[in-house]
């Protein structure tokens, strides 16, 4: 495998993409143990119980706090300091009839703190490797992180994504009311149209990252949908010169699509003003480099039950930690991006945060945290694309009957870092030979884009389903 002269990420500046040379140190950082967590093996072979049941007690449902040391035990166990909202969510999701809440203790993302009514709390190891589901000192399996990535951080989505269903919700009042108000009735008046979902897709030049990103994503998973027999010729595309936002809205307000799909570059500029950034950080990029904008978005249409995918720089937000320090060569394009959006600490992206907290809220939203590189989506090798377990969940787990749970769709997709950390670590060892930096760096950027996907949602909520045949 060749070294890359440069990295071009799914950014947009302002102006141009960002891109980069690799630096001198580049082959040292692709060395170094950028994964978040050590993802268990064997998550993913799990035949009973049903792990799209989260009520099943072998399964569970757990939310997440910050924890709050001037509460007692039984407090805090009762989430007296969530919002209400949290508060009864929790106890319609728990499948032992009290809320099972679990608390973060700052700056330790290796164990989670589960507390008891009676006065009790559990150790409970982020990794996995403990007992599991809703019983007394287990994990459950899906859990929910219940406020900002300030009060829990990225960091601790990541490590959890490689052992448990996890989603976070980080809304306001009136949002987060909105959205378990939706939660609780199951989406019972949403008018998605479940068999017409809709791929959005901007390519700016024929070979860049929006190519690679509309071969990788969006025309496959537009292809998966036409090949169903209930969606066929209603999956709409809206590529070339239709990719832009003007027809991303009306399209959306016409179909009403219950999943869409997009592939673009995400905004991090300007250089020059970093609230500006922070309010725009991560917006979809379309065709002519207009900004979707969520608040004319939802002028015209209401998200009322939708599943979005967002394939973008920063779509979801970013974390305020500088994991590619070291990677690109300083005052290039990439690495002058990374670094505005580490600069503006950790944070959660405008755009679903509007979907999830609108009047008639999204189901969930999944999106990225930091850039993705071109290298993450296909081999540079072998030339062939890296994105099946994500068309496995936008398509296969999705158009079902009994569609599964998002949290439960994406499990694939997280497993890979596994098995990209064990060929990291071979390549690790054999720094000698040739390739094997090259090896080491595309597993590396890799790993770092399938910890950094996350979903902001109730992960135990699923896509509408299709009408029985």
């Amino acid at each position: 495998m060749q070294w890359p002269e440069e990295l071009t990420a799914n950014a947009w500046t302002g102006t141009e993409p960002a891109t980069g040379g690799l630096s001198d140190s580049a082959a040292q950082w692709a060395l170094g143990d950028h994964f978040a967590g050590r993802p268990a093996s064997h998550r993913a072979a799990q035949q009973r119980p049903d792990h799209r049941d989260w009520l099943d007690r072998r399964v569970g449902w757990g939310i997440v706090l910050p924890d709050v040391p001037g509460l007692s035990h039984p407090e805090r166990a009762r989430a007296d300091d969530a919002p209400e909202p949290f508060q009864r969510l929790a106890a319609a999701r728990s499948a032992t009839g009290q809320p099972i809440v679990l608390r973060y203790e700052r700056d330790d993302v290796d164990q989670l703190y589960r507390y008891y009514p009676d006065g009790a709390r559990h150790p409970i190891p982020t990794t996995g490797d403990g007992p599991r589901g809703a019983g007394r000192g287990e994990l459950p399996y899906y859990l929910l992180l219940a406020g900002s990535p300030v009060e829990l951080p990225w960091d601790l989505q990541f490590q959890l994504n490689h052992v448990c269903y996890t989603g976070r919700l980080d809304l306001d009042d009136s949002g987060l009311g909105n959205y378990v108000e939706a939660a609780l009735s199951g989406w019972a008046s949403a008018a998605v149209d479940s068999s017409s979902p809709l791929m959005w897709s901007v390519q700016h030049r024929p070979g860049d990252i929006t190519w690679l990103m509309r071969q990788g994503v969006g025309e496959r998973a537009l292809a998966a949908w036409r090949t169903d027999t209930q969606i066929g010729d209603r999956a709409v595309g809206l590529r070339e010169e239709h990719a832009t936002c003007a027809r991303l809205a009306t399209t959306l307000a016409e179909r009403r699509p219950g999943v869409v799909v997009t592939t673009s570059h995400g905004m991090t500029g300007p250089d020059a003003d970093p609230e500006r950034l922070r309010r725009t950080l991560g917006r979809l990029v379309d065709v002519g480099h207009d900004l979707l904008e969520p608040d004319r978005l939802l002028s015209q249409w209401s998200p009322d039950g939708v599943v979005w995918y967002a394939l973008a720089c920063c779509s979801a937000g970013g974390s305020g930690r500088h994991q590619f320090d070291g990677l690109l060569q300083e005052g290039t394009r990439a690495a002058r991006a990374v670094e505005r959006v580490v600069a503006l600490g950790p944070v959660t992206a405008e755009l679903p945060r509007a979907l999830l907290g609108a009047a008639r809220p999204a189901r969930a939203f999944i999106g990225h945290v930091e850039p993705a590189f071109d290298w993450t989506l296909r081999r540079a090798d072998t030339g062939l694309v890296t994105t099946s377990s994500l068309i496995t969940a936008l398509y296969d787990e999705f158009f079902q009957a009994r569609p599964t749970p998002v949290g439960y769709a994406f499990r694939q997709y997280y497993l890979q870092s596994a098995a990209l950390r064990s060929r990291w670590s071979t390549a690790r060892q054999l720094t000698g030979e040739a390739g094997a930096p090259s090896t080491a760096l595309l597993c590396t950027l890799a790993g770092i884009d399938r910890q950094c996907t996350v979903i902001l949602g109730d992960p135990a909520v699923a896509p509408a389903a299709l009408p029985c045949e």
